[in-house]
């Protein structure tokens, strides 16, 4: 199929190429990231055992503004409640997990891919752990220690 000079279609598509670098380069010019910006991994660390057996990679990623904690190849054995916390670097057994911690909510699954929104207010210089709490039994089950990607 051949298109000629007065198709409509041509048009529009002549017209959406000159309209999108118009809108996109101010934009940009006052620093508001595009539509198009890749997910950037901030933090990351690898699931270690403690109280169960564990594995996988955590990380922050940032990606239009929002954080997330993705959990990749993870792995741990099932517990009854589990929930994801961040908490200090400095917390290194039950007993030092401080009250002052972050719940990002309950394990999606003992196994796979998942992720979990980080809020705004959280100050990750502070809270650089993750902590994957047993709540019947008040335990640790697995945790990852974050650092800089």
């Amino acid at each position: 199929m051949v298109f000629g000079p007065a198709d409509p279609y041509r048009r529009s598509m002549l017209r959406a190429r000159l309209l999108v670098p118009a809108l996109v380069l101010p934009a940009l010019a006052f620093g508001a990231e595009p539509a198009m910006a890749k997910p950037v991994e901030v933090l990351k660390g690898n699931v270690k055992s403690v109280g169960h057996a564990g594995k996988g990679r955590a990380a922050v990623v940032v990606n239009r503004g929002r954080r997330t904690l993705t959990l990749r190849r993870f792995k741990i054995d099932p517990g009854p409640k589990v929930l994801v916390y961040l908490v200090p670097r400095s917390a290194r057994s039950d007993r030092q997990v401080p009250r002052k911690f972050v719940n990002l909510g309950k394990l999606k699954g003992s196994k796979g891919n998942q992720s979990y929104r980080i809020p705004r207010s959280v100050d990750l210089r502070r809270f650089s752990s993750v902590v994957f709490w047993c709540v019947p039994f008040t335990q640790t089950l697995a945790r990852a220690d974050l650092r800089r990607s």
